[in-house]
């Protein structure tokens, strides 16, 4: 940290922030990502039940969602180097254990554990903590740093993914994956640098218990408002993930085509990350929040629709807009509500929120499609769940500020 005219100016370690964004890359894309380009594959060598396996992915952001905030508090506790150990051994076991397996039971089993344990361990609410901790001055920086790299985790993942399935098939792809996670856990152990001890402010502070993290948070109209749409933005989200590619190759597209503008979208999250700062300076973080929720509705009208590779672009521009900016803006709009002393643990309890929501969306589109034979209602699913996510922030921005006028 250098000093200039008595300010102190902090410098971004941009080595650990590499090494946090490996992490982030490997810990969303290896299964959170990948998992849409598998959903096929696995249900046409196999024959299990599409409801089923995408009830798998379903059961795996579950356990990211029970084991969140725990992890956060973990991290509190601990330290990174024990969090990302753990994540190493347990993702990996768990992605090698569905790879193997000859029944549906192992599948999910395996699944779950690997999406479970790489998410509660190496998602966004433990590397951005570890960076904010590694960053205390310059953290806003930090954090807008790791999520440029993360948003490359779709990028290379998606066709990635269908490249190794349509040379090695689904089992072989996965025990790659596998090996990844491992590689990228283990080298974020080892590679990023321990915290400095700060014991003066916020380090300094008492840890809430969770269910004072949790009461904090439904605390007010507000914060409801906005756990309402981190809920919902879960939904979305976690739907158009899983059914992207499966929605793009049911309206016509080649399954690489598909891939490949679904890992363009990923690239889109750029879009919605590099100018956000000068967006949320203009219209503030609630405006900044609506319009990235109204992108990703947008985005799930055009992926029903999406039999053309031109659509399937628009598709991937405008949904990668809204996701890449809903990310960041969640962590900021927290920073904004509640005490930066326990972010760890607010953040944990939000990744824990976007994920359990999220849960519920594949499982009803698989069922959905089951039914009806027919994917476009995911991408309605899609829609719909941004557009309420969109209303409860509009809701919470009006209340906020009659508050203020009446100030």
């Amino acid at each position: 940290m250098a000093s200039t005219g008595g300010a102190s100016v902090e410098r971004v370690d941009h080595r650990s922030i590499a090494v946090l964004g490996l992490v982030t890359i490997c810990a969303y894309g290896a299964w959170y990502y990948s998992f849409g380009v598998l959903l096929d594959p696995i249900r046409l060598d196999t024959g299990w039940r599409e409801s089923t396996l995408a009830a798998s992915f379903s059961v795996g952001t579950v356990l990211v969602g029970l084991v969140s905030l725990a992890g956060g508090r973990w991290l509190d506790r601990v330290g990174h180097r024990w969090v990302f150990g753990a994540g190493a051994v347990i993702a990996s076991s768990g992605l090698v254990l569905a790879s193997v397996a000859g029944n549906v039971g192992v599948f999910v089993l395996g699944a779950a554990l690997g999406l479970g344990a790489s998410g509660a361990l190496g998602f966004y609410h433990v590397t951005m903590a570890t960076a904010v901790r590694l960053h205390p001055v310059e953290s806003a920086r930090a954090i807008a740093t790791l999520t440029i790299w993360g948003a490359f985790a779709s990028v290379i993942f998606l066709p990635f993914t269908a490249w190794l399935v349509d040379d090695l098939g689904w089992r072989s792809t996965v025990r790659v994956l596998a090996g990844l996670v491992f590689a990228a856990f283990v080298i974020g152990a080892i590679a990023v640098p321990d915290p400095p001890d700060d014991r003066t402010t916020e380090s300094a502070a008492p840890r809430l218990s969770i269910k004072e993290v949790v009461a904090e948070t439904v605390s007010t109209r507000e914060t409801k408002l906005f756990t309402v749409a981190v809920a919902f933005g879960g939904i979305a989200m976690s739907t158009l993930l899983v059914y992207q590619v499966p929605a793009m190759t049911a309206a016509g597209l080649p399954a690489t085509t598909a891939a490949t503008m679904a890992g363009a979208r990923g690239f889109a999250q750029l879009g919605g990350r590099l100018p956000l700062g000068r967006i949320v300076s203009w219209v503030g973080a609630d405006r900044a929040l609506v319009i990235a929720f109204v992108a990703i509705a947008l985005g799930g009208a055009l992926l029903a629709v999406s039999s053309s590779v031109l659509v399937a672009a628009a598709f991937a521009i405008v949904a990668g807009f809204g996701i890449g900016a809903f990310s960041p803006l969640q962590g900021m709009k927290s920073s904004e509500l509640f005490d930066r002393a326990h972010l760890g643990s607010t953040m944990g309890f939000y990744g824990a929120v976007l994920v359990l929501a999220g849960s519920i969306g594949p499982v009803l589109a698989g069922g959905l499609a089951d039914a009806t034979g027919d994917r476009r209602w995911a991408a309605g699913l899609v829609a719909v769940s941004a557009l309420v996510a969109a209303a409860a922030v509009k809701f919470a921005a009006s209340d906020d500020a009659e508050r203020t006028t009446v100030r």
